[in-house]
């Protein structure tokens, strides 16, 4: 029986591994003063500019851990917005840039109208994806 070198036997096993999942970065989550929190994922995030104007494109910058004590980063996240109470969302899609583990930047979300708004904030574990939303009010 002929032996893998110690090298070609780590390399074989790390593509069987299951990948190690990303640490969260907590220090930006407790730093954001938006926060969100339910069933262990938790959510952070800023606007830019900090205040939204009716028809004006903002940015929104997103910090998210799943799991609670385990604190690892989401593999994916994704946001959106929409207006419950005339059954639409936004005219546009977000670009996402992912900035990190668990941190992306959103460019582009526009609120064409005034008046109550949500912002979904999907964050996926593998296959899993938890709903955060927060409820935001822009005047004219």
């Amino acid at each position: 029986m002929r032996k893998l070198p110690l090298a070609a036997a780590a390399f074989v096993l790390a593509g069987t591994a299951p990948a190690l999942a990303e640490h969260c970065p907590k220090d930006m989550l407790a730093a954001m003063e938006n926060r969100l929190s339910a069933d262990g994922t938790a959510v952070a995030y800023k606007t830019d500019p900090a205040k939204i104007a009716v028809g004006k494109p903002f940015s929104i910058e997103v910090v998210a851990c799943v799991d609670g004590a385990a604190a690892t980063a989401p593999t994916r996240i994704r946001v959106d917005a929409g207006m419950p109470m005339h059954g639409h969302g936004m005219n546009y899609t977000p670009s996402e840039k992912k900035l990190g583990p668990g941190h992306s930047k959103f460019d582009g979300m526009v609120f064409h109208m005034p008046g109550a708004w949500q912002i979904t904030f999907d964050v996926y574990e593998g296959d899993k994806c938890r709903r955060l939303t927060e409820k935001v009010k822009i005047g004219r």
